[in-house]
């Protein structure tokens, strides 16, 4: 790029995000690009009359550490490039990139099942919108609190509830509740005004099926408080069912009670797996979001591949601290081995199965 004219594409817009930071948009592959405040100094260079060389000479000419510089103005620039925001079309990447924008990713395949939620969600949005922000936030904390509650009481006093003969018939309702855990986040974004591009099925880590809304334009709230109520906002809606079938496994005798029982067993399991922040769950975004990190996981995941197997970093992670780079590291070594962990155990209970079928 040293000789060609770098120029911003025209379908790339520069907005305000997450903690006031300064975001590129990418219209065309829908993705968001975080700038450092250099990076958005020289945005105005970035105008098609300034070759890549140009640039470089500009900021680094009166540079002691002129080598140095150089070579992070040039780590951006390609960054750019790669990201598909300039003019010049990305380069094909080499190995070791390649395994360094994978460890970046969600590692979520994913089955698009609807792109209309935010219309559906519109109209009770705009009614929400009218009551004030504290009262609705204390409203949805204190209901989620007494279910929390209320189902906690009921699970450590079964009250001499057994096994149901239909107990398969907990997993419908369990269906259900995750409609609308994911709804709850969408309601949020809704709220918040940041779209959600579509709905479906993904696969968590590649082996556990999930629901999904995509709120990746969450990017685009500003506020951390907000950023955590839309992370929050599906097991919160948990909890409310989770008290719901408290009050029937206390109130209702007989088989109901008992099925109720089995649901919040399994609720339960779905809030821990739901909030464990060694996995990408609403805890882990959730965390992220009060802190102002942005892809914590994929720049764990990244750092630790730079290390294993000297992937070129980001331009934004060449001057990581000596801190920074061991709680990058220690992270990301605990996502590893839990994953990898979580996925064995998975497959010895499949293979037991299948070994049992047949």
């Amino acid at each position: 790029m040293v000789s060609v004219p770098l120029q911003i594409r025209p379908d790339v817009e520069v907005i305000t995000g997450i903690d006031d930071r300064p975001l590129l948009y990418n219209s065309a592959t829908g993705r968001y690009l975080a700038l450092t405040p250099a990076g958005v100094r020289m945005l105005d260079l970035l105008d098609g009359s300034n070759t890549g060389g140009a640039i470089l000479d500009r900021l680094t000419a009166h540079r002691d550490d002129r080598e140095t510089a150089r070579a992070r103005v040039g780590a951006f620039l390609d960054d750019l490039r790669q990201a598909g925001v300039l003019t010049v079309e990305p380069r094909e990447p080499d190995r070791r990139s390649k395994i360094m924008k994978f460890s970046l990713r969600e590692h979520m395949p994913r089955l698009k099942l609807t792109g209309r939620v935010g219309h559906v969600m519109e109209p009770l949005a705009t009614l929400l919108r009218r009551l004030p922000v504290r009262v609705l936030n204390a409203a949805v904390l204190a209901t989620a609190l007494a279910g929390m509650v209320v189902g906690l009481y009921a699970l450590l006093h079964p009250a001499g509830h057994g096994y149901p003969a239909l107990w398969w018939t907990a997993m419908p309702i369990l269906i259900v509740q995750v409609i609308f855990h994911e709804a709850a986040h969408a309601l949020v974004c809704q709220y918040l005004r940041a779209p959600i591009r579509e709905a479906g099925i993904g696969l968590m880590l590649y082996f556990m099926p999930v629901a999904y809304v995509d709120r990746t334009d969450a990017y685009r709230v500003r506020s951390r408080g907000g950023r955590v109520m839309i992370a929050l906002a599906g097991p919160l809606n948990d909890q409310v069912w989770y008290g719901a079938a408290g009050v029937v496994a206390l109130t209702v005798p007989g088989q109901v009670g008992d099925i109720a029982y089995v649901l919040l067993v399994l609720q339960t399991m779905l809030t821990v797996v739901n909030l464990n922040p060694l996995l990408p769950s609403d805890g882990y975004h959730a965390i992220t979001a009060a802190s102002g990190a942005v892809n914590l996981r994929g720049r764990a995941f990244a750092y630790l591949a730079h290390v294993a197997l000297r992937s070129p970093l980001p331009s934004g992670m060449h001057a990581l601290g000596r801190w920074r780079r061991a709680g990058y590291l220690l992270f990301g070594a605990l996502c590893l081995l839990y994953a990898v962990g979580l996925a064995v155990l998975v497959l010895r209970n499949l293979w037991n199965m299948i070994g049992g079928i047949v």
